[in-house]
């Protein structure tokens, strides 16, 4: 059986603060969070070794993923897998994965003649673990676990928080739509459908808070709707911080404050808590203690 040795032909050059096992994502006091959302679709890798990656698509509740690759001889190799995402009980896990890798050749070559290609022998399993709707964690054939992110390409990214985690923050400036989940559970929550709306929001670009000599302690960023020309107002925040317990810097942390309140009641504003996986580039995602949810997905990145 051959030995895969993954390479993704697009090349991103980062420093690498850990054994090459890929960014974690740290939560605190997430063992509360339950709500599920699907995984980011696009290119996933590992920055810590560039030049290792997949691609991944949700359709459903399944994913088909293909991994590029390379066989012991060097040669470029790709491999493709599908199966339905499995809900996990394992703490801070989303979902569990796993599929068998297929390859197939004798396909025919760029401008001839169609030619059906056929699949080779089984090429092993792949397994992955999905922590956050931007992170997750995959081996092959029972190998060591690797952190993986999607790929952050056309977007400002930074490493805010490096004594913590090579994770990398986004620029979020830009239109996003946020589609709100209410729990069905809230007395004054509608049944579904009527307990989700959607809204289009502008956010501001990244705004670096206090920093020390150990570092930055906080960033933000500023969420306002613009309704009718040329009123808009401002709907919230969110941000990024580090705290410290029993002198041990805790953290990062992230959050979306709702200043409107919940359901229109001013006295009860809806803290999101978002895990850092849940900060990406083109996918966001909060839950609040009341198991309401946020998602945004970015319209474009323009600058206002």
């Amino acid at each position: 059986m051959k030995k895969l040795i993954f390479a993704l032909l697009l090349i991103f050059c980062y420093l690498s603060v850990s054994a090459q096992q890929g960014p974690v994502a740290p939560c605190v006091d997430c063992e509360s969070l339950s709500k599920r959302t699907e995984p980011h679709n696009g290119m996933w890798y590992n920055p810590d070794q560039s030049g290792s990656g997949m691609t991944l698509d949700v359709q459903d509740g399944k994913l088909f993923g293909v991994v590029f690759g390379y066989d012991d001889d060097g040669k470029s190799r790709w491999w493709t897998f599908v199966n339905d995402l499995s809900p996990s009980n394992e703490p801070n896990i989303m979902w569990t994965l796993n599929a068998d890798l297929m390859q197939f050749e004798n396909g025919n070559s760029f401008n001839n003649d169609y030619i059906f290609p056929t699949q080779t022998n089984y090429e092993g399993q792949i397994s992955l673990k999905f922590t956050q709707k931007n992170h997750a964690l995959y081996s092959i054939n029972g190998g060591e676990e690797q952190n993986i992110v999607p790929i952050i390409f056309g977007v400002t990214k930074s490493r805010d928080f490096p004594e913590q985690t090579s994770y990398l923050i986004p620029e979020l400036e830009g239109v996003w739509t946020f589609v709100y989940q209410y729990n069905e559970s809230h007395p004054d929550v509608p049944p579904e459908p009527y307990n989700i709306f959607s809204e289009a929001v502008v956010i501001s670009s990244k705004n670096i808070g206090d920093i020390t000599q150990d570092g930055i302690i906080d960033i933000g960023f500023s969420v306002s709707r613009y309704d009718f020309f040329p009123n808009s107002h401002h709907i919230g925040f969110i941000y990024c911080y580090v705290t410290e317990e029993s002198n041990e810097v805790v953290g990062p942390s992230c959050e979306f404050l709702d200043t409107r309140g919940l359901l229109g009641d001013i006295e009860i504003k809806p803290v999101y808590k978002m895990k850092l996986g849940g900060i990406g580039a083109f996918r966001l995602f909060g839950e609040d203690v009341g198991g309401h949810t946020f998602e945004g997905i970015r319209i474009n990145a323009k600058d206002y």
